[in-house]
């Protein structure tokens, strides 16, 4: 995954304008899988042993979060899990596109938990094709043209190795479903 964002930013040049204190990506709840649940809590666990003041900032923030969302979730707000199928869809693509992510630091435009952000969050800026076609940052690629966007594709999982992780994880602890990055470090 690295090494193919690494690649993308490389061919991308210019076009690519993420920097630090970026936060155009942070705003507006997302899915993460359970892979994301373990890296972030895994990354706030680390935060709190190098910087235990920052990693209860994040927890508050994330539980006000989750106080705000929960009336409104398109899931189970006991479990934090999303409910599925294609209703569940459409109210999650009309839901908390506005709230902030409880990991940026609203201080500093930076993420607390850069290093294990959601798969999400590691793709998005390079042109990343999808079912619904090439998506890239709406601040990135200005004035590029269609086929210069396609020229810096950003392959992230080419071997679909996400898929099988998930699989295995699943049947190796039964933790299922996708939730929110509020809701995964809020407890």
């Amino acid at each position: 995954m690295d090494s193919a964002l690494a690649d993308a930013a490389r061919r991308s040049g210019e076009w690519l304008v993420c920097h630090p204190g970026c936060t155009q990506c942070c705003i507006g709840v997302f899915p993460i899988n359970q892979l994301d649940v373990i890296r972030l809590r895994e990354g706030l666990a680390n935060l709190a042993d190098s910087a235990s003041e920052r990693a209860d900032r994040v927890r508050q923030r994330a539980r006000e979060a989750v106080s705000r969302l929960s009336k409104e979730f398109p899931g189970d707000p006991a479990t934090g899990l999303l409910d599925e199928g294609d209703e569940a869809e459409q109210r999650f693509a009309e839901f908390a596109n506005e709230e902030p992510c409880p990991a940026l630091d609203p201080d500093t435009g930076l993420c607390e938990l850069y290093e294990a952000r959601p798969m999400t969050c590691r793709v998005f800026g390079p042109p990343v094709r999808s079912e619904d076609g090439l998506g890239v940052c709406e601040l990135c690629f200005q004035g590029a043209t269609d086929a210069e966007i396609a020229a810096c594709e950003m392959n992230p999982d080419p071997d679909d190795l996400e898929s099988a992780l998930i699989a295995e994880l699943e049947k190796a602890t039964g933790a299922r479903g996708r939730t929110i990055v509020a809701f995964c470090l809020a407890s």
